[in-house]
C-alpha cells in the first residue's frame, strides 16, 4: 500500500492533492489563506479603476461622508436611512483617505481589499464547516470555493464599486469559520470572536439585518442533523449575547425610530413581494430568475460582462452535486452551508425591484453559493480519486477545471468586455466618465475661478472627485465675485443626461458653484450673471464623449435682494429669506430659500417646499436632501446663509385665488416635520395669488358706494330665479385691504325681519379681500334662496372675528345699520 502523507506535510498546495486526516496536533502552519489572499488581491486590484469605469454614485456619497468625518468631525454611527451611510465603511474609507489621500483609488481600494479578504475567509469557512467530511476533503472544498470566488469577474468587479455590500461576505465567512471551529473544539474564545464579528456585521450593510436570523435558522437545521452540537449551547448563547451587545446601539435606534429598519423596503419602488396582489407569481418568477442567474445568464445591470452566469459550468455542476449529496446524507456542515446560501438569497427574493436579482442584495449570498459549489466539486474530486481504474491524475481535473474556467472568465473580462466598454460611444459607459473628465479639467486649472452649474456639482461622483481639490465648502453670500472679474464657466454638453444620479431637484441654469482657491462657494441664482468673452472649447471624456464646453467669461452678477422671512425651527435652523419667480409661470415656480443655522446642526434633515391651495391641499412640492448631500446640513457653519433653489412643477390653469408657499426641515428618521420654536410645524414663506382675468361683464346698475376706506361697490346685477335671486356684485379695491372681510346679503320682509341671507367671503372664499390689489375689480356672485314674497335687498361687509361691519357711504349718506340698500324684489 502506498504511503499517504498527512495534510501538514509538503507545500500548501501539495497538501490538497493528498488524502488523510491527521490530528491537528501534528499540523504545521497553513499557508493557503495567505496564498489565496494574494490571489484575491491580484484579481481584485488588476482593474481597480477600469472595471467598472468612472465612480459609482453610492460610493461617492460614502466618500463624501468619510470626507465630512475627517474634515468636520461628523461621524454617522448608526445606519440611519436609505440616503445615509452604513458606518463601518465610512470609518474604513476615512482611514484609507488619511493614509493614501482622497483619491478614487483609495475609495475603491477599501472595498477591493475586503472583496479579496473574502477569498481566504471562504477557504477558512469551508475548512471548518466541512471538517466532519475529513480534513483533506474540507480543505479541498474550501480551496475550490475560494479559488472560484477569487476568479469570479462579477464578485471582483462589484468589489471595485466602492460600496458597502462587499464588506459583508468577508465578515460572514469569518463568522462561520470561528463559529464552527468553536462547535468542533468547544473553545470559548471562538464563540467570543464570533459574537463580536456578528455584532459588527450589523454596521456593514442593510442585508446584514437578515444575517443573524439566517445564521440562527441554519444552526437549528445543523443541530437537527447532528444533535451533539447542542452540547455547545453555552457557547452559542455567549456568541448571541455578545453580538446583541455590540449591535445594541443600532437596534435601540430601530426601536426608537422603526422607519429606519424598513426604510429600504417601505417605498413604492421597493415593496415587499408578499404585499403585492400577485405575490405567488412574482415569487415563482424571481426564484426562476435566481436559478438562471447561477448557471445560465444574468443581467446584473451596471456591470461589465453581466450577461454571463454567476457560476462557471464546473461550479454550477458542483452546486447541483452538493444539493444532491446533502439530500442523500444530511450532515451538519452540508445542511448549514446550503441553508445559508438559500436564506441569504431571501432578501432579494422578498423585496420587489423588478424580477431580475439585484446585485447588491445577492452579494451577501455569493460566498455561501461558492461554498456549496466547492463542496460539490470536492465530492467529485474525491469520487474520481477513489476510482481504481482511473489514472491518479484524473482527480486533478476537477481543481484544474475550476482554475481554468475562472481564468477564462478573467480573460473574457480583460480581453473582450473592457475594450468594448472603452469603445462604447456616447455617454452610456457611464456618465461618471463625463464627471471624471470635468474633474480632471478643474484639477488642471486650480488657479482659475471656475463656475460649475449647481446641478453638476450635486452629482455625487463629481462632488467627490472635486473634494480633493476644493476641500472647503461655504455659502456664496456675500458674493465672492466682483463685477468684471474673469471667470471660466463649464457647461455640460448634456445637463439632462441619463445617469444613476438623475437630475438634481431644482435645477436652474443661472445657479452656480464657484470653485476658487480650494473652496466651493454655493451662489444664489442670478440671472445674466455671466457674459462670455471667448469661444467655447470642447472637453472630452476618455470614451470620446463630449463631456462639456468651457469658455472665458466675465462676471456681471450682483447680490439678489431677498425678501425677509423670520422662521426659527427647533433643530437650530432658521429660514431668513426667500425669492420667487413669476407666479403663475410657464409650468413651474422658481423658489430660492435662504437658510442660516443658529448653531451646529446635530442631525441631517431633508428640506421640503410645498405650494398649497386655500384648503391646505398640496399642489406642488419637493422633498429632498439639501444639495443632494453634496454639502449636508450638519456640515453648515453657524451663521452662514445657504441658498437652496427649487423648481416646483405647478399644475396648469390654476384658478384665481390665494396660494401659500410653505417650507421646513423634515426628520426622516422619525418621519416627522421639525416644528418652529413657537409651535407651528411649518413656516409660511409667502402668499401668492393667481389674479382674476379682466372683467368684461357690465353691471345692470352702476353706483359708487364706499365700504370703509379700501373697498367700493361700483355696481350690481340682480336677477330672480325659481328659488330666490342671484346677485352679482362688482367690487373694486380703492386701497389695499388689511384683512379678509365677509360679504352678507339680506332679504328683509315687510315686517323688517331677515327672511333669507347668505354670508361668505368673495367668490366662495377663493379670492379673499386681503389679496385684492388697488384698482382691481372683483366680480362676486351670490345666490339667495327665499320663499315667495316681497323683499328688500341689502348688502354689506364685516370682519368675521369681531362681527364689526364696515361703514357704508353712498353719495354722502351713511346708513345707520352699515348695510347698503339695493332695492326691492318680488320672489314668485
Amino acid at each position: 500500500m502506498a504511503r499517504v502523507s498527512g495534510p501538514g506535510r509538503g507545500s500548501p498546495l501539495r497538501q490538497l492533492w493528498r488524502q488523510g486526516n491527521e490530528p491537528r496536533a501534528v499540523q504545521r502552519w497553513d499557508w493557503l489563506p495567505l496564498i489565496l489572499l494574494l490571489l484575491g488581491l491580484a484579481t481584485h486590484f488588476a482593474h481597480l479603476l477600469t472595471a467598472p469605469p468612472g465612480v459609482h454614485g453610492d460610493a461617492a456619497r460614502l466618500g463624501l461622508h468619510a470626507f465630512d468625518f475627517i474634515q468636520r468631525g461628523i461621524w454617522p454611527f448608526y445606519i440611519y436611512h436609505q440616503a445615509a451611510p452604513n458606518p463601518l465603511i465610512v470609518y474604513l474609507q476615512a482611514v484609507a483617505f488619511l493614509v493614501f489621500g482622497f483619491t478614487p483609488a483609495a475609495l475603491r481600494g477599501v472595498t477591493a481589499f475586503w472583496g479579496a479578504l473574502a477569498v481566504p475567509a471562504t477557504y477558512l469557512a469551508g475548512r471548518e464547516l466541512f471538517a466532519g467530511e475529513g480534513e483533506a476533503f474540507a480543505r479541498r472544498a474550501g480551496f475550490l470555493a475560494a479559488v472560484g470566488l477569487a476568479l469570479n469577474p462579477f464578485f471582483g468587479t462589484f468589489a471595485r464599486y466602492g460600496i458597502e455590500p462587499i464588506l459583508l461576505p468577508a465578515l460572514e465567512m469569518l463568522i462561520v469559520a470561528v463559529l464552527w471551529r468553536g462547535l468542533r473544539r468547544g473553545r470559548r474564545v471562538d464563540f467570543i470572536l464570533c459574537g463580536v464579528l456578528l455584532g459588527a456585521s450589523q454596521y456593514a450593510y442593510i442585508v446584514a439585518r437578515a444575517f443573524p436570523l439566517a445564521l440562527a435558522v441554519a444552526c437549528g437545521v445543523a443541530i437537527l442533523a447532528n444533535r451533539r452540537l447542542v452540547a455547545h449551547w453555552r457557547g452559542l448563547l455567549l456568541a448571541a449575547g455578545l453580538a446583541a451587545l455590540v449591535a445594541l446601539p443600532q437596534w435601540l435606534l430601530f426601536v426608537r425610530a422603526p422607519y429606519t429598519f424598513v426604510a429600504r423596503t417601505k417605498g413604492a419602488t421597493q415593496p415587499l413581494v408578499l404585499s403585492l396582489p400577485d405575490a405567488g407569481h412574482v415569487l415563482i418568477a424571481k426564484l426562476a430568475r435566481q436559478f438562471l442567474m447561477l448557471g445560465w445568464q444574468w443581467d446584473a445591470g451596471y456591470h461589465p460582462g453581466s450577461t454571463r452566469p454567476l457560476l462557471t459550468p464546473i461550479l454550477f455542476v458542483g452546486l447541483l452535486v452538493a444539493i444532491g449529496m446533502t439530500l442523500y446524507v444530511r450532515r451538519a456542515g452540508r445542511v448549514f452551508g446550503l441553508a445559508m446560501a438559500g436564506l441569504m438569497l431571501a432578501p432579494d427574493l422578498l423585496i420587489y425591484e423588478g424580477l431580475s436579482p439585484m446585485p447588491n442584495r445577492v452579494v451577501p449570498a455569493v460566498p455561501f453559493l461558492f461554498l456549496a459549489a466547492g463542496l460539490g466539486c470536492a465530492f467529485l474530486w474525491r469520487w474520481l480519486a477513489a476510482r481504481p481504474r482511473l489514472p491518479a491524475w484524473t482527480a486533478l481535473l476537477v481543481p484544474a477545471t475550476v482554475v481554468l474556467a475562472g481564468a477564462e472568465s478573467q480573460w473574457y473580462l480583460a480581453a473582450r468586455v473592457l475594450p468594448q466598454v472603452e469603445a462604447t460611444p456616447g455617454l452610456e459607459w457611464k456618465n461618471s466618465l463625463v464627471e471624471v473628465a470635468e474633474a480632471a479639467y478643474m484639477a488642471d486649472h486650480l488657479d482659475e475661478a471656475i463656475l460649475l452649474p449647481s446641478s453638476e456639482y450635486q452629482r455625487a461622483p463629481l462632488a467627490y472627485l472635486l473634494a480633493q481639490y476644493y476641500p472647503r465648502r461655504h455659502s456664496g453670500l456675500p458674493l465672492p465675485l466682483s463685477p468684471g472679474e474673469t471667470v471660466t464657466p463649464l457647461a455640460p454638453a448634456e445637463p439632462a443626461r441619463p445617469s444613476t444620479e438623475g437630475i438634481p431637484a431644482g435645477y436652474r441654469s443661472d445657479e452656480w458653484v464657484l470653485l476658487e482657491e480650494g473652496t466651493a462657494y454655493f451662489l444664489p441664482p442670478i440671472a445674466d450673471a455671466v457674459v462670455r468673452s471667448g469661444e467655447a472649447q470642447p472637453l472630452y471624456a476618455s470614451n470620446d464623449a463630449l463631456a462639456a464646453t468651457v469658455a472665458a467669461a466675465r462676471w456681471q452678477g450682483v447680490a439678489p435682494a431677498l425678501l425677509p422671512v423670520s422662521a426659527s425651527f427647533a433643530n437650530g435652523l432658521d429660514l431668513v429669506g426667500y425669492e420667487t419667480g413669476a407666479f403663475p409661470g410657464e409650468g413651474s415656480l422658481a423658489v430660492t430659500l435662504y437658510w442660516q443655522p443658529r448653531q451646529r446642526i446635530t442631525a441631517d434633515v431633508q428640506i421640503y417646499v410645498q405650494l398649497l391651495d386655500r384648503q391646505g391641499q398640496k399642489l406642488a412640492g419637493i422633498h429632498d436632501w439639501p444639495l443632494r448631500e453634496a454639502y449636508r446640513v450638519r456640515a453648515w457653519q453657524p451663521g452662514e446663509t445657504m441658498p437652496l433653489s427649487y423648481l416646483l412643477d405647478v399644475p396648469p390653469n390654476l384658478p384665481p385665488g390665494l396660494y401659500r408657499l410653505i417650507a421646513g426641515p423634515y426628520d426622516l428618521i422619525h418621519q416627522e416635520r421639525i416644528p418652529l420654536l413657537d409651535g407651528p410645524e411649518f413656516a409660511t414663506v409667502a402668499t401668492l395669488k393667481v389674479p382674476l382675468p379682466p372683467i368684461t361683464d357690465v353691471p345692470d346698475r352702476a353706483l359708487k358706494a364706499a365700504f370703509g376706506e379700501a373697498i367700493a361697490l361700483t355696481g350690481y346685477t340682480l336677477s330672480l330665479t325659481s328659488t330666490g335671486l342671484d346677485l352679482a356684485l362688482f367690487w373694486e379695491a380703492q386701497a389695499l385691504p388689511q384683512t379678509d372681510y365677509t360679504v352678507f346679503v339680506h332679504l328683509v320682509d315687510a315686517a323688517g325681519q331677515i327672511a333669507a341671507q347668505t354670508d361668505g367671503q368673495p367668490r366662495g372664499g377663493t379670492y379673499p379681500t386681503s389679496i385684492w390689489e388697488v384698482g382691481e375689480t372683483v366680480l362676486d356672485q351670490h345666490s339667495v334662496a327665499a320663499p315667495p314674497g316681497e323683499y328688500q335687498v341689502y348688502v354689506g361687509l364685516y370682519q368675521w372675528q369681531t362681527l364689526a361691519r364696515l361703514p357704508v357711504a353712498l353719495e354722502g349718506a351713511a346708513p345707520s345699520d352699515d348695510r347698503l340698500y339695493l332695492g326691492s324684489v318680488t320672489v314668485p
